[in-house]
């Protein structure tokens, strides 16, 4: 069996990319008279036990090793069955039987548990749209090798050593739907609530690294960047924008030492209950209930005077000086919220060429006819 590293999500590695499947040649070898040789792949990932991934096949169509994708399945005798879906509803129970020969599955499997839990893949494609590396001379005389053309990967997880002795080791498999974590559907249903974190992860506003500024069309709002670009306060959670008529944050409200820059806002980094803010300035504090999340808060145009020490003439119009945390004095700061809504993310992302990260669902909402 070939062995393969892997980042597993599941211990915090990098998330599997998204599942390519060519459909239309899918349906084409499916309804051909001629179709092609099914080809049966498999996976084991024992990236738990710091372990790699185990691909194979059974070799009775090709003796040799498979090149799929530009991966490697090595030849391994084994026997599946009990993969087909009943009508009933019942969720299948495959078995998988592996030759045991010189304890070869039984030392690898020895200390790990009979390698329960761990994640088993089945996949299957046509013989035509294998690796061109798999032929005589590098020619595939079938077809044009695509690892999009397949079978939506079957995900089973191995629920127990059905056997072990010395001529084989048997598994059986359980769906991943049967996992006692598994919550249907993993995602309740809302029409109009988004339920990702402001800022973390699935909404990402102000992650440049994920929202480049390449990823924008528009950047110029009123003769100056737009702030959703980089991830700047916007609104509060009713939606009412920083710049407009309920704040009325403007660059009226600079400080002297601002008079020349052409927005309000001044990121001013983590908040420090001794420093002097004027309005615009915002602030970031690290949320106590997800350690990838910042709050930011904006200082208000309050109105309230700071005077230069010695100098009781000095006056800095809309200075806020606060000495209070800013989650807790409402009267000169304000947080940067999003009301959860398609109108809170369209004012973050209204921009953006990627569309809203929205994480509700619209279009189950129930609309008139007429």
């Amino acid at each position: 069996m070939t062995q393969r590293s892997n980042n597993n999500p599941r211990l915090g590695g990098n998330p599997e990319p998204y599942e390519k499947i060519n459909t239309l040649k899918l349906n084409e070898e499916l309804q051909s008279l001629e179709g092609s040789i099914i080809i049966e792949l498999f996976e084991i990932d024992t990236a738990r036990y710091g372990g790699q991934i185990y691909r194979f096949h059974a070799g009775e169509i090709v003796k040799g090793e498979i090149s799929f994708g530009g991966k490697s399945y090595s030849p391994f005798p084994l026997e599946v069955e009990g993969f087909e879906i009943k009508g009933d509803g019942t969720l299948p129970r495959p078995k998988m039987t592996l030759s045991n020969v010189d304890g070869f599955v039984s030392n690898i499997i020895n200390g790990k548990d009979d390698f329960v839990g761990l994640k088993t893949t089945r996949i299957r494609t046509f013989l035509k749209y294998l690796d061109e590396s798999n032929f005589i001379d590098n020619i595939n005389p079938f077809g044009v090798p695509d690892e999009t053309a397949k079978f939506p990967n079957e995900t089973y997880f191995i629920n127990r050593k059905v056997s072990e002795d010395k001529y084989s080791v048997q598994f059986e498999l359980s769906s991943e739907l049967e996992l006692e974590s598994v919550q249907l559907p993993s995602r309740t249903v809302h029409a109009n609530y988004c339920p990702w974190i402001y800022r973390g992860k699935g909404c990402n506003y102000g992650n440049t690294s994920i929202h480049t500024i390449d990823d924008w069309y528009n950047i110029i709002e009123n003769g100056e960047v737009a702030p959703n670009v980089f991830g700047w306060p916007i609104a509060d959670s009713n939606n009412n924008k920083f710049n407009g008529s309920i704040y009325n944050i403007s660059t009226a409200g600079n400080a002297p030492w601002k008079s020349d820059w052409d927005t309000p806002y001044s990121d001013s980094g983590f908040y420090d209950a001794t420093g002097i803010y004027t309005s615009g300035d915002y602030v970031r504090i690290p949320s106590t209930e997800n350690d990838e999340v910042m709050l930011y808060f904006v200082a208000k145009p309050t109105g309230i005077m700071a005077q230069k020490a010695g100098d009781p003439t000095y006056n800095v119009t809309y200075n806020n000086v606060s000495g209070k945390d800013p989650r807790n004095d409402t009267a000169n700061w304000v947080q940067d919220q999003c009301s959860k809504n398609l109108t809170g993310c369209l004012l973050r992302f209204q921009y953006s060429t990627k569309g809203l990260p929205y994480g509700g669902f619209p279009g189950t909402e129930r609309f008139p006819y007429g």
